[in-house]
């Protein structure tokens, strides 16, 4: 009955019947093919992710809040039901890749699903799961608009987890522990957005992990420890935050108060200089002026190799 259901979504799409923003309004599209295959030939996961793919437009594009709170429940439900197949953590999932973040960990013990729903201009909620190699799956519930003071001092398991966009991983190994770091996006408010580096692992009973002491950084000209780094910034500034290969540094742009106000984040934006975070092996340190900038004649370059 449920394989029944699926196919039913695929034949609406594959007839064009592909945008349903609300009950009361239908956007047409043309229509297109979705395989060039029969349906009745696909297999139980390609159902599944071209269901999931479907569901993100309600997801993402309805008009109205509430639809794609409901479009998002509807999308994990369907997600709960690929992982319950035998081969879901090796399935591709090329076309849902384009609709969500999904990535392995470096050394392929875990996957990760990650998306957000934007509910209002000032509000963004944050989904993410796991999924272990051995078929566990681990939700994380996002409380980051919870976390209005202490971000960077918090100790957060999956049931409280500091939501974030990922966009890249790390893998470091201290001793016979093995920690990943994730690099994340976080729309944070109105005024404001959030770059984060995010320790993360899994303790003795299996369970996530996030934040642990291993940020040295400067914080108004103080050194100090902090338990992941969280980089506030004005919002709509172009803000680079991520891992060199050839350096092995977590490279971001040093960014000024518009105002010369050290204590309101959401006035921050770049100055054209770089910091880091360097891996001593233990900590990330940071590291002021990485690449400094130096007045130069014209057609004197810069650098010998610029910034990717």
């Amino acid at each position: 009955m449920k394989c029944k259901k699926y196919i039913f979504f695929i034949l609406l799409m594959t007839i064009g019947f592909t945008k349903a923003y609300t009950q009361d309004v239908e956007i047409e599209s043309q229509i297109k093919p979705i395989h060039d295959k029969d349906i009745s030939k696909l297999s139980k996961m390609e159902i599944l992710e071209d269901t999931l793919v479907y569901l993100t437009d309600s997801m993402y594009y309805s008009a109205f809040p509430e639809n794609r709170s409901l479009g998002c429940y509807d999308f994990i439900r369907i997600l709960k039901n690929a992982f319950n197949e035998t081969n879901s953590y090796n399935y591709s999932y090329n076309k849902l890749k384009n609709y969500i973040n999904i990535f392995y960990s470096p050394d392929k013990s875990f996957r990760m699903y990650n998306w957000e729903v934007v509910k209002s201009a000032a509000e963004r909620r944050y989904y993410a799961v796991i999924q272990m190699s051995n078929g566990k799956t681990i939700p994380l519930i996002d409380v980051s608009d919870q976390i209005i003071r202490g971000g960077e001092d918090s100790i957060l398991m999956n049931n409280r987890w500091f939501g974030a966009l990922y966009y890249n991983i790390i893998q470091k190994e201290i001793g016979n522990d093995k920690i990943y770091f994730l690099l994340g996006w976080n729309g944070a408010s109105l005024n404001s957005e959030k770059k984060i580096v995010e320790p993360f692992g899994f303790n003795s009973n299996g369970q996530a992990v996030f934040g642990a002491p291993l940020f040295n950084i400067f914080d108004k000209g103080k050194r100090k420890s902090v338990n992941r780094f969280v980089y506030e910034y004005q919002r709509g500034s172009k803000v680079h935050l991520n891992l060199d290969v050839e350096t092995d540094q977590i490279i971001f742009d040093h960014c000024e108060s518009q105002i010369g106000d050290p204590n309101k984040k959401f006035t921050y934006i770049p100055d054209g200089s770089y910091d880091a975070l360097s891996w001593d092996g233990r900590y990330w340190n940071m590291i002021l002026d990485i690449i400094k900038v130096v007045p130069r004649e014209q057609g004197d370059a810069p650098v010998e190799k610029p910034i990717k």
